[in-house]
């Protein structure tokens, strides 16, 4: 029957179309985390950065030095991490618009797959309709010849 081979393709779209919104899903938490876990990382160092200022007292070169080296580093991670942060940004949102689509797509299919079960309710009780008009139109024919 048409309309049962309908449903199942349906049904299985459906499913399919289930998977990608929980791929997107996951996706979407994962873009968060690393979104936070960046903005975090960027955030000590930054204060590592603050807190590595010169202290007061004597110094000598080596140790100005090593602190000017270690700083440096410190305010290249900052910057990394907050790039890393923008990036993962970017992602989030690229993983809501997938997350979007999958979840339109789902509900389209929703739309559909109920079509498809109303048209497959509707063929088999037309179907069980014309069998009993045929079974009671025999009956009838064969009270008439008996």
């Amino acid at each position: 029957m048409r309309e049962a081979r309908r449903l199942a393709l349906i049904e299985k779209q459906v499913l399919i179309a289930g998977v990608a919104r929980r791929q997107a899903l996951r996706g979407m938490a994962e873009a968060l985390a690393a979104e936070a876990r960046s903005a975090v990382v960027a955030t000590r160092s930054k204060t590592l950065v603050a807190a590595s200022a010169p202290q007061p007292g004597d110094t000598d070169g080596a140790a100005l030095a090593g602190r000017a080296s270690f700083t440096a580093s410190l305010a290249q991670l900052a910057q990394t991490a907050s790039n890393a942060s923008e990036d993962a940004a970017r992602q989030r949102a690229w993983q809501a618009e997938a997350l979007a689509q999958a979840e339109t797509r789902a509900r389209r299919l929703g739309e559909r797959e109920a079509e498809a079960r109303a048209a497959l309710d509707t063929a088999m009780a037309r179907r069980t309709a014309q069998h009993e008009a045929s079974a009671l139109a025999r009956k009838l024919q064969n009270n008439r010849e008996g």
